[in-house]
């Protein structure tokens, strides 16, 4: 680096426009760009402090174009790391493997810009009271410029004074609209954030939700358009009737315990994930969007992994089909060395090449995806509650196997013991009015057979007081069928009760 006077200070990169300009040809979604912003603000969150991370949309100035602001509270840089930081490829700095490869900045600048437009870089080191300001794009000599403080956009306010690093990205609309996916058109900012919080809330969940020792999250970020600002809430994979592996895998040189939780994909709770409202992105119940996604530590560094993890019989990797549809699920990893289970370059995805990878999705393979999940979950489910009924009572007489009606309609669960006959509906999601009207079914042929049952129980995830105020009315109000003697029946008897009051859950 070059002093030029008191203000100014000249810096050398090794990065020419034109390779600037390549590495806007990535591929790199908004979101993404985004994404390799706040892993940096993360891992420069000062020892004892939280992460906070204020992410702001503006108008651009131009019509074609939003202005990005992303800011942190953490430990910023001198004039050194700043030189560092700008190099393609330079050396992480630190032990946080969120700074994985040491290209984040160059691709994200790179992408969000298409590689021509404008951005400006400030940050500040600890314990120094003015800023360092370089600005873009690219050139192999750039020149540093000390500032007071950053220039913000007057329709954004940050949430707190004298942030460590700040960027103003100018971004061209269309680059924006990648964060919908392919064919985005939304061009209003408020659209824009809100399907970058969906992103968010799921890479960072692990950061975003409750710490179980702490009781508090471990970052908090705010997203803002204009002087509306929100916060970014923890999105968890809406898994019905979860079923939960445990494995040990060697990799890096140590044993590393895996967690994996699979099931059902819950449309209720996916259709009120992200702050009350349906997700958009994640988790619709298609094909491009099945899979189990893959957690390490608490960042989520890939989703809706199916055909990356699974083979079919002959080898090949497992093509997607509507029948994994409702197939969901979550591979937990610990926090592990930079290096281990590595990513490509601008952690996007896995990095397929990597042993370590193929080793755990070889524990993975033991455990096929669930074709049809809903049906599968629901039959572990009467299987484990067969369990508890008779760890309790061995004496009853537990079943799945009755049927009733002429077309063999077959009951989830009957228990019958010395002065009781109770039938159990148990279901994956959350309970419904037809879910009591199968209930209603079962006594009904039971009864048209001869046998009285006592007791009906839905067991679900959760229900409303609607249906609680549903099943009271059945019972109240409507009258069973006649025994076969022309006896009356016992009234209905119907009741709910959740998988956690059952410990199912």
């Amino acid at each position: 680096m070059n002093e030029l006077h008191k203000n100014f200070h000249s810096i050398q990169i090794n990065i020419t426009p034109h390779t600037f300009a390549g590495l806007a040809k990535q591929n790199m979604a908004f979101h993404q760009g985004v994404m390799e912003l706040c892993d940096n603000a993360i891992a420069a969150a000062l020892p004892g402090e939280k992460a906070l991370i204020f992410i702001g949309l503006a108008p651009g100035s131009a019509k074609d174009e939003l202005l990005l602001v992303v800011a942190d509270w953490g430990s910023g840089m001198d004039l050194s790391q700043l030189e560092n930081a700008l190099q393609l490829g330079s050396l992480p700095t630190g032990s946080n493997r969120l700074n994985e490869h040491g290209f984040g900045i160059n691709n994200t600048l790179a992408s969000l810009t298409g590689g021509d437009r404008s951005w400006a870089l400030y940050t500040r080191a600890r314990g120094t009271s003015s800023y360092l300001k370089v600005q873009g794009p690219f050139t192999p000599q750039m020149t540093v410029e000390e500032v007071d403080e950053p220039t913000l956009p007057q329709e954004l306010t940050l949430p707190r004074d004298h942030p460590g690093t700040v960027y103003c990205i100018h971004v061209p609309l269309a680059i924006a609209q990648s964060v919908q996916g392919r064919g985005g058109k939304a061009t209003d900012l408020e659209t824009l954030r809100s399907w970058l919080v969906e992103h968010l809330g799921v890479a960072y969940r692990g950061f975003l939700d409750l710490d179980s020792r702490t009781m508090e999250p471990s970052a908090k970020i705010i997203a803002a358009v204009g002087s509306d600002a929100r916060l970014v809430p923890p999105i968890p994979v809406p898994i019905a009737g979860t079923l939960v592996r445990r494995f040990k895998v060697e990799m890096g040189g140590q044993v590393i315990p895996v967690v994996y939780r699979y099931g059902a994909l819950d449309e209720d709770k996916r259709n009120h994930l992200v702050l009350g409202a349906k997700a958009k992105y994640y988790y619709q119940g298609n094909q491009p969007t099945q899979g189990v996604d893959i957690r390490l530590g608490k960042r989520v560094i890939a989703t809706a992994q199916l055909s990356e993890i699974w083979r079919g019989p002959n080898g090949i990797p497992l093509a997607r089909h509507n029948n994994y549809n409702e197939f969901v699920g979550e591979v937990l990893l610990p926090e592990l060395p930079r290096g281990v289970l590595s990513t490509l370059n601008n952690k996007t995805n896995l990095n397929p090449n990597d042993p370590d990878w193929q080793n755990l999705f070889s524990l993975l393979a033991q455990v096929p995806p669930l074709a049809y999940p809903k049906a599968c979950t629901e039959k572990a489910l009467q299987s484990r509650w067969i369990s508890a009924l008779l760890a309790v009572n061995p004496r009853d007489r537990v079943t799945d196997e009755m049927t009733v009606w002429p077309t063999g309609t077959r009951i989830d669960v009957l228990d019958e013991g010395a002065d009781k006959r109770v039938i159990y509906e148990l279901k994956a999601t959350k309970g419904e009015p037809l879910h009591l009207y199968q209930l209603k079914m079962y006594w009904d042929g039971l009864v048209l057979d001869g046998v009285q049952p006592t007791e009906a129980v839905l067991i679900v995830p959760k229900y409303t007081s609607d249906l609680a105020w549903m099943a009271e009315l059945i019972n109240d109000r409507i009258t069973p069928p006649a025994l076969p003697d022309g006896s009356p029946s016992l009234p209905y008897h119907i009741k709910l009760a959740t998988h956690e009051e059952k410990c199912l859950a």
